[in-house]
């Protein structure tokens, strides 16, 4: 996509969000003892259309490295986008960008489509263009964005949130997501996925196919007997398991405790909270990550594919996370030791 061309290239997004909030951020899922009360899943899929730069974000350069900021379980970048400056959540689930309604609310908006999630719909969101948008050493020229309230995310947090950016600014490039050293590198690759810049080879623990599904990437995973379709989703601060999944993968987890949700609307919902005891990705087995059992339905609708679950922050914290957005290939180096 980040080929030369003369022209703009357009897509059909889709975005979702998934944050659990605690009020003691510091330790939340950091043991397998579930959060106390009051727990918060936000959970929100929007369609956006985006207009992207086919020259690609990196302009000349071959590499760039942005700082990852952490804040809880959840990622920021520092972001100017026109005027104004702030944060982006790095949300690997978010199809393109959105921003929050507070700070551009002197925006031309036309009303886009309603938003949903898990707790249902959250209403009409608004629809922008915005001049230049700037990650780092990353440019982005004539976006169109949605705007919704993140407010509940700024008054949980005590920062200041634009917006979110996932995945989709990134095509092209090779992304490695290495959250436990708070960096993700950036590579410019060829036409047939290869790094422009040369480097040292890294020996990579699994090696897998990702497919890319209305611009969320989708990675199979075994769940006991049975392999499932999860989106990867650098915003969720805990994995989601479905609450429809077939008993044999539920009967896997271990529960721990139930409790109410609030989503971005009005709704509020039910959870499950425990721990993944049957987990492989590739041949590599990753027990005890913290989990929600709750319902994908909307979700999967909105997306257009059946999802049987989400992989957050307990799967990106395990090592470095390569993903080439050219070949829709996800290579994993271990950083945390494998349980026998």
């Amino acid at each position: 996509m980040f080929c030369r061309s003369d022209r703009w290239m357009v897509i059909l997004a889709i975005l979702t969000l998934t944050i659990v909030i605690c009020p003691n951020v510091h330790w939340v899922f950091a043991t397998n003892k579930p959060p106390p009360d009051p727990c918060f899943l936000i959970n929100n899929t929007l369609s956006i259309t985006a207009f992207l730069n086919p020259d690609g974000p990196l302009g000349a350069q071959e590499s760039v490295t942005i700082p990852l900021r952490r804040i809880g379980k959840l990622f920021l970048v520092e972001a100017k986008i026109d005027d104004e400056s702030g944060n982006f959540i790095f949300d690997s689930g978010s199809a393109n960008l959105v921003l929050n309604k507070t700070y551009f609310r002197k925006y031309m908006t036309i009303e886009g489509d309603p938003a949903g999630g898990v707790t249902g719909s959250t209403g009409a969101i608004g629809r922008v263009k915005v001049k230049r948008l700037k990650i780092g050493d990353l440019g982005f020229d004539n976006l169109m964005a949605d705007v919704t309230n993140l407010g509940h995310i700024e008054n949980r947090r005590g920062v200041k949130i634009l917006g979110l950016f996932g995945f989709s600014l990134l095509k092209g490039l090779e992304v490695v997501i290495d959250i436990n050293n708070n960096v993700m590198h950036l590579y410019r690759l060829d036409r047939y996925g290869n790094r422009i810049q040369s480097s040292n080879p890294v020996k990579y623990d699994v090696i897998q196919k990702v497919e890319e599904f209305h611009n969320i990437l989708i990675v199979k995973a075994r769940v006991g007997e049975k392999i499932l379709d999860f989106c990867l989703d650098t915003g969720a601060e805990s994995n989601v398991l479905n609450a429809f999944s077939p008993k044999k993968v539920l009967s896997t987890v271990s529960i721990q405790r139930r409790s109410g949700v609030v989503g971005v609307g009005s709704g509020r919902s039910e959870v499950l909270y425990g721990i993944m005891n049957e987990f492989t990705v590739g041949s590599r087995s990753i027990p005890g990550m913290q989990t929600i059992i709750t319902s994908l339905e909307k979700m999967s609708e909105a997306y257009g594919i059946a999802l049987d679950g989400m992989l957050g922050y307990d799967f990106f914290s395990q090592g470095e996370i390569c993903i080439n957005m050219v070949r829709n290939e996800m290579r994993i180096r271990f950083t945390r030791k494998e349980t026998p």
